[in-house]
């Protein structure tokens, strides 16, 4: 009798030993079906390993079985395989769980579950997860978009006056988008270098030109022109102005500068061509700086709260030329206000605006 149990004590032994082999491989059967895109068995061979007890196989077939991959789509039955595979200690599935209570999809919409989870996938440093933090953070408390997409100005305005104590928020989305830009997490590479392109700071030309060589021929339009305007503004001369400031500059300085070299009444006549700027330098650095704080190495000083500099852009037109001192005040926001020479008036943070939308 004893020789009988301890018979069996050794079979459920070996049998406990080798159905997480048997899962395992059953995950590693799925994976490779998936990945060359036959979804049918890769969604019976996820099903499987995933009743087995491999918590890897219930990410992927939640990912399936929300996108209809396979088989018809569940959004309820996906989120139950994302709790599973969260319990089974399988960090992807916190940013999954993070995105289904973001848009309600197979779950009721619960914006603190969602943060929740997306803090929960950065704690354990999954970069997709991060990434989903900083834009959950970003479109729920730092938006300034109006319910029809468009910028609501006194939004703006409200969100770039509050004081640092109230910017804890802000520091938190961030980092998040500079750790997972960091680990290489292609979203979150293409939206740093967006937001480089339109925030003050130290070396946010630099940075958005190296994010866009990463990127490489992946790069949408939008980041390749202002790779462009980023290469001009390099052949000018120093400007500590972002591509998008430099840009909403140039347009409101051209005429001082049209002004300066041609005269009023010259500048008046359409057959005058507007002057042009060949050069750029800053006649007064920074002063009073205050940036938003970051625990990120590197990204101590990318995002200017307050202060201000001046600059003298150089400009030539109707065979002379003459320069324009230009001002700026950041806005509090990463956008900044300029004092135009011409009018002797503050042009308000629409131009150059940075920050969030």
């Amino acid at each position: 009798m004893k020789t009988m149990k301890d018979a069996l004590r050794i079979l459920c032994g070996l049998v406990s030993a080798i159905l997480p082999l048997l899962a395992w491989a059953g995950f590693d059967e799925a994976l490779k079906s998936y990945q060359a895109r036959d979804y049918t068995t890769a969604r019976a061979e996820a099903a499987s390993a995933a009743e087995a007890g491999d918590a890897r196989a219930s990410l992927l077939l939640g990912v399936m079985v929300q996108a209809g991959q396979g088989g018809a789509v569940d959004a309820e039955q996906a989120v139950a395989h994302f709790e599973k595979a969260a319990r089974g200690g399988v960090v992807g599935a916190y940013s999954k769980l993070a995105q289904a209570y973001s848009r309600g999809a197979g779950v009721a919409k619960d914006r603190d579950k969602a943060i929740g989870y997306a803090r929960k996938a950065a704690s354990l440093g999954d970069p997709e997860g991060t990434f989903f933090l900083s834009v959950l953070l970003t479109n729920e408390y730092l938006s300034y978009m109006n319910a029809n997409g468009k910028p609501d100005d006194a939004r703006y305005f409200q969100l770039a006056k509050r004081p640092l104590s109230e910017r804890m928020i802000d520091t938190e989305a961030q980092d998040a988008l500079y750790w997972s830009a960091d680990k290489g997490f292609q979203m979150a590479v293409y939206m740093l270098a967006l937001k480089a392109a339109a925030t003050t700071g130290d070396g946010n030309r630099k940075r958005m030109l190296g994010l866009a060589e990463k990127l490489g021929a992946s790069a949408p339009a939008a980041l390749q022109n202002y790779v462009k305007v980023a290469r001009h503004m390099d052949s000018l001369g120093d400007s500590y102005t972002s591509p998008q400031l430099f840009i909403d500059t140039q347009m409101m300085q051209t005429v001082a500068g049209t002004i300066k070299t041609c005269g009023v009444r010259e500048s008046r006549d359409e057959k005058t061509p507007m002057a042009k700027l060949v050069g750029t330098r800053i006649s007064k650095p920074v002063s009073g700086a205050v940036y938003l704080p970051s625990r990120i190495p590197g990204y101590e000083k990318a995002y200017l709260m307050a202060g201000q500099w001046e600059e003298e852009w150089t400009y030539t037109g109707c065979e002379r030329t003459a320069a324009v001192t230009i001002k700026f005040v950041a806005d509090g926001f990463g956008g900044a206000h300029m004092l135009s020479e011409q009018s002797g008036k503050d042009i308000p943070g629409i131009s150059g605006r940075g920050g969030a939308k």
